[in-house]
């Protein structure tokens, strides 16, 4: 009888599972060499963007990585970042995040942020993952939201622990205006 119940229970399941996943976006595969440049492509049309305020006044708009593929895939396959554009990864709780430059073709700042948007943590001028495996970086403290810039431009905001930012999400997306 326990083995026909747990048959039966497992009929259901994956029954139900491609209805549930319908109503779902797709998560990223789980094997990171298997992303293609036309996944990310993908992931981020139509991405909505925040605009982001350095403690010096200048303001840049950047993209929102608010789904789990998304800030899988983050700058992956780019083959540039301006000065005047970003990201920022939306994260459910502020953490511990490592990141890494797989795939990602230039080098980038990378800024960790609490959720006030000050800064926890700089990783300057970091370069691209050139062989397996690529190295994580990361602050040892906990952050809500990490902020990719092209390489270089940290350092011309003079942005440092401490430094805040102003962001200002769209209604509806990441966390509402600060």
């Amino acid at each position: 009888m326990r083995v026909r119940t747990i048959i039966l229970l497992a009929s259901l399941v994956a029954a139900a599972a491609p209805a549930r996943a319908a109503g779902r976006r797709t998560p990223p595969p789980a094997d990171e060499s298997s992303i293609t440049p036309d996944m990310v492509k993908q992931a981020f049309r139509g991405v909505s963007r925040a605009a982001v305020t350095f403690p010096g006044g200048r303001v840049i708009a950047v993209e929102i990585a608010d789904t789990p593929a998304r800030v899988t895939y983050g700058y992956m396959y780019r083959t540039e970042v301006r000065d005047d554009e970003g990201m920022i990864f939306v994260f459910p709780d502020a953490d511990v995040h490592a990141f890494w430059m797989k795939n990602t073709l230039v080098p980038l700042d990378i800024i960790w942020l609490d959720d006030r948007f000050d800064v926890v943590y700089v990783q300057n001028a970091t370069p691209p993952c050139k062989s397996d495996p690529c190295p994580s970086y990361g602050s040892l403290r906990k952050a809500s939201y990490v902020l990719e810039l092209r390489s270089g431009v940290a350092r011309r905001e003079g942005l440092k622990a401490g430094s805040r930012l102003g962001v200002t999400f769209p209604d509806g997306v990441g966390g509402g205006a600060r």
